[in-house]
């Protein structure tokens, strides 16, 4: 999880406090992660979004903070279904 300081004024500052009035996000940090999400769907491919993902999954399994698990791990006690 990124954190970060973001100063706006004028325009993009009334942007942000329209949509809390307008009831599209409760708190400035929701709006903006709504205007990302939107811009991301409006500017990135399904396919290049994907990819990211896929490459920030395979970093962290590298770098040992996510963990894979096989199939029988993944389904525990109904892994003896799996066959």
């Amino acid at each position: 999880m990124y954190y970060m300081n973001v100063s706006l004024r004028g325009k993009t500052m009334q942007i942000l406090e329209s949509m809390i009035a307008k009831g599209y996000a409760n708190t400035k940090s929701e709006a903006i992660r709504l205007a990302i999400i939107n811009f991301a769907k409006e500017n990135l491919s399904e396919e290049e979004l994907v990819s990211r993902k896929i490459e920030r999954i395979e970093k962290q399994v590298k770098n040992g903070k996510r963990k894979v698990l096989n199939a029988e791990q993944a389904l525990g006690k109904y892994a003896k279904y799996l066959k």
